[in-house]
C-alpha cells in the first residue's frame, strides 16, 4: 500500500479575497517517493516540487466531494462529467492549474492515477505522473485528505477567519460520518451518483427498503449500476432463476485468510479450490462448474438469460440459491459460473445477502474476475501449455484448450509479466 502526503508551506500572497490570500502556500502532493506536483515554472525557468496556490479551493473540493470520493466507484462505461467533477483533482479549479490526478474507490481501497500535463499559455507544466495505478488503504486516503482540510481550517482560525463556508461544510461532513444511519444514506446517495441531499427522499427510502432484502454489501454493488432506478432492482427480486445448492462455502475455503489485494485473494482461493478438487492443471469442465454450484445440467442448458446489466443469486432456505445469470455465449457462461463460485466463497458464513456479478471495478468484482480466471485457466498451467510461444495464434489455441476467452488468456499473461500490456493504465483519458 502507498502513502499520500500533502505538505504546505504557508505564505501570504496577493489576493482580493482574504480567505484565498491567507491560505496561499507552496503545496506539494507526494505519493510514496513520487512528487505529483513536480513542475516546470516557465516564467522563472525553474523546476520545483511545489506549486504556489491557495489551498482553500482544494480543501473545499475534498470536503464537498467527500462522500462520492470515498464511495462512488468508476462506472462501467465512460464516466459522465458529474462523476469526473467529484473524482478528478482538477475540479478544484478557482483559476489555479492543478495536477492531473484521479481518485477511484473500489469499496475497500483507493486507486490513484496521475499523468503529466503540458498547459500551453500557462506558467506551469507538470512533469511527473504515475507509470501504473497506485493503491491506498481507505484509512490512509482519509488520513491524508482529512489532514489537509483540518490544516486549512487551522490556518484560517489562526488568522482570525474561523467562520467560513469550508468550516460549515466540514462540520456537516463530520456530523454525518459520526451518525451510522446518516452515513449509510450518504453512501447510497454517492453510490447512485448523487451529492448529499440531491437524491429524492422517496428514492433513498426505496433503496433502503430493498437493501433489507439484498443486504448492504449487495446494494453497494447494485446502486452504482442502477442509480435511481431502484424499480429495476425490485424487478430482479421478482424474477425467477435457476435453482442451485453450492457444494462449497467460505467455511470450506476462506477467501480472506490473509490480507491481500482483491485479485490476490481471488487467485489464492481458486488455487485452494483446485487443490480440493485434486486438479491443478487440467481444464475445468462445464459439469464441474455446475456441480460446484449445485445447478442441474438440464436446467442450465434450457436457461435463457434475460438482458440484465448484472447477474445475481438470491438466497433461499437451507443453503439453496436462485441464480439469474446474464451471459448467453458458452465461454462467457463458464466465466460467469466461475464468478458465482468465487462470490459464494467470499460470502460470510450465514450471510443472506445477494450475490452480484457486474462490469464494475469494485473490490468484490475484482475478486470474482481474478478467481474465475485462475480457476478456469491457472497461470502456471497456461504457461506450460504455451511453452514459451506467446504469439496470437498460440494464445488462441490455449484459450480453446481451457475454454476461456482470448481476452482472459491475454490478461493473465500481461498481469504476470509474460507479455506487454497493450491497454492504457488510465481507466480513461483524463484530458477533456
Amino acid at each position: 500500500m502507498s502513502n499520500l502526503d500533502f505538505s504546505m508551506d504557508w505564505l501570504s500572497a496577493g489576493s482580493t479575497d482574504p480567505v484565498f490570500r491567507d491560505t496561499s502556500a507552496q503545496l506539494a502532493i507526494c505519493l510514496d517517493n513520487v512528487c505529483l506536483t513536480r513542475n516546470e515554472d516557465l516564467w522563472s525557468r525553474t523546476v520545483r516540487d511545489s506549486i504556489l496556490v491557495s489551498v482553500y479551493p482544494l480543501a473545499s473540493w475534498l470536503a464537498g466531494s467527500w462522500w462520492r470520493l470515498n464511495n462512488e466507484p468508476l462506472p462501467a462505461t465512460r464516466p459522465p462529467l458529474a462523476w469526473r467533477m467529484a473524482h478528478e483533482l482538477g475540479a478544484a479549479n478557482h483559476g489555479f492549474v492543478w495536477p492531473r490526478i484521479l481518485f477511484v474507490p473500489d469499496g475497500e481501497t483507493m486507486s490513484i492515477w496521475a499523468e503529466p500535463i503540458a498547459t500551453p499559455g500557462q506558467s506551469v507544466n507538470y512533469t511527473t505522473g504515475l507509470e501504473t495505478v497506485k493503491t491506498l488503504s481507505m484509512n490512509e486516503f482519509q488520513r491524508a485528505t482529512d489532514g489537509l482540510v483540518e490544516n486549512v481550517l487551522s490556518r484560517l482560525e489562526a488568522v482570525g477567519q474561523g467562520q467560513t463556508e469550508l468550516a460549515s461544510l466540514w462540520a456537516l461532513v463530520k456530523e454525518d460520518r459520526n451518525n451510522t444511519e446518516t452515513t449509510r444514506v450518504r453512501q447510497l446517495e454517492a453510490q447512485m451518483g448523487f451529492d448529499p441531499e440531491e437524491c429524492l427522499p422517496a428514492i433513498i427510502e426505496e433503496a433502503l427498503r430493498m437493501q433489507a432484502t439484498t443486504g448492504q454489501a449487495a446494494m453497494s454493488e447494485l446502486a452504482p449500476v442502477f442509480g435511481e432506478a431502484i424499480d429495476k432492482i425490485v424487478g430482479l427480486q421478482e424474477q425467477s432463476g435457476l435453482q442451485g445448492h453450492p457444494q462449497v462455502t467460505s467455511a470450506d475455503i476462506d477467501m480472506f485468510t490473509t490480507w491481500a489485494r482483491p485479485w490476490e485473494q481471488g487467485v489464492a482461493a481458486a488455487k485452494r479450490l483446485r487443490e480440493r478438487l485434486d486438479n491443478s492443471t487440467a481444464p475445468i469442465s462445464d459439469n464441474t462448474l455446475l456441480d460446484l454450484l449445485g445447478v442441474s445440467q438440464n436446467e442450465a442448458a434450457l436457461w435463457s438469460p434475460a438482458k440484465n446489466p448484472v447477474a445475481i443469486a438470491k438466497p433461499n432456505h437451507g443453503g439453496h440459491w436462485s441464480l439469474i445469470p446474464r451471459k448467453p455465449h458458452p465461454i462467457a457462461k463458464r466465466f460467469e459460473w466461475a464468478r458465482f463460485i468465487g462470490d459464494v466463497l467470499s460470502q460470510p458464513v450465514g450471510s443472506d445477502g445477494w450475490l452480484v456479478s457486474s462490469d464494475l471495478a469494485t473490490a468484490r468484482q475484482k475478486r470474482q474476475r481474478a478467481f474465475a480466471a485462475e480457476f478456469l485457466c491457472p497461470i502456471d498451467a497456461l504457461v506450460d501449455v504455451l511453452k514459451g510461444d506467446y504469439s496470437e495464434s498460440a494464445q488462441e489455441e490455449a484459450a480453446e484448450h481451457f475454454k476461456v476467452s482470448e481476452k482472459t488468456v491475454g490478461s493473465l499473461l500481461a498481469n504476470h509479466g509474460y507479455i506487454e500490456r497493450v491497454e492504457p493504465q488510465l481507466p480513461y483519458r483524463l484530458a477533456v
